[in-house]
C-alpha cells in the first residue's frame, strides 16, 4: 500500500499496521505439488501464471481489496472495508469462476481451495535488501487453515470454508449471497475438524 511504502522509503525502523478488524482469504489451486512431480515445473509455472491472471483481473476491479502475495500455489488477500466478510466471499465466488476454463498440465480443469477468516490482524513490511509486504495474526493463519481443510471447488461447485469469526459477521441474513447465486448458502460443516492450534 502507498502509505506504508512511503513510510518505509522514508527510513522509518518499524513499517506497520493495526487492522482492528477485516478479513483475510487464502486460495490454494489444488495437486499442485503432485503435478510438479509428475509434469516439471515449467507447465506448472505457466498453468499458475495463468490462473494468477485470472485472479489478479477479479482482484483489480476491487479497491476495497489488497493482494499480500502469491507464493507457488496459495494466494493471499485482505480486506478490511466495512463490509469485508461479504467482500471477500463474494470474490471468491467470482474467483472459481474465473478459473472455470484455466487446464491444469494434465487437462483436467482447475480446482481451488478457500479459506475466509474475520478478526484483527498487523500489516506491515519486514526485510531491507528485499523488503516484502505481508500480514501477520491468528486471524491470517486460521484462515490457511480454513483453506487447508476446505473442500476442493469449482465454479460448477463452490465451496469457500469460513471462520466462526467471519460467520458471525454476516448476521443471519443471506440476500447478499442470494444477489450473486440464488442457489447459495451458508451451512456448518457435516463433522467437526481438527484445526491445528484451535
Amino acid at each position: 500500500p502507498p502509505a506504508l511504502s512511503a513510510r518505509f522509503l522514508r527510513g522509518d525502523q518499524l513499517v506497520c499496521d493495526e487492522i482492528k478488524e477485516g478479513t483475510a482469504m487464502f486460495t490454494y489451486a489444488v495437486d499442485y505439488e503432485e503435478l510438479v512431480l509428475s509434469y516439471g515445473a515449467a507447465p506448472c509455472i505457466a498453468w499458475v501464471n495463468e490462473i494468477y491472471q485470472q485472479l489478479d483481473g477479479c482482484i483489480s476491479a476491487l479497491s476495497s481489496v489488497t493482494k499480500v502475495e502469491t507464493f507457488n500455489n496459495f494466494l493471499l488477500i485482505y480486506s478490511a472495508d466495512a463490509q469485508h466478510v461479504q467482500i471477500c466471499l463474494t470474490l471468491a465466488l467470482q474467483m472459481t469462476d474465473a478459473v472455470k476454463h484455466v487446464r491444469r498440465p494434465d487437462g483436467a480443469p482447475t480446482v481451488l481451495k478457500i479459506g475466509v477468516s474475520s478478526g484483527p490482524f498487523t500489516t506491515g513490511i519486514i526485510g531491507l535488501s528485499s523488503p516484502r509486504y505481508s500480514i501477520f495474526g491468528d486471524t491470517v493463519n486460521t484462515a490457511s487453515r480454513m483453506a487447508s481443510l476446505s473442500i476442493p471447488c469449482t465454479a460448477a461447485e463452490p465451496f469457500v470454508h469460513i471462520a466462526p469469526t467471519a460467520h458471525a459477521l454476516l448476521g443471519e441474513g443471506e440476500e447478499w449471497l442470494h444477489k450473486i447465486d440464488p442457489t447459495m448458502r451458508i451451512a456448518q460443516r457435516d463433522a467437526e475438524l481438527d484445526v491445528k492450534g484451535k
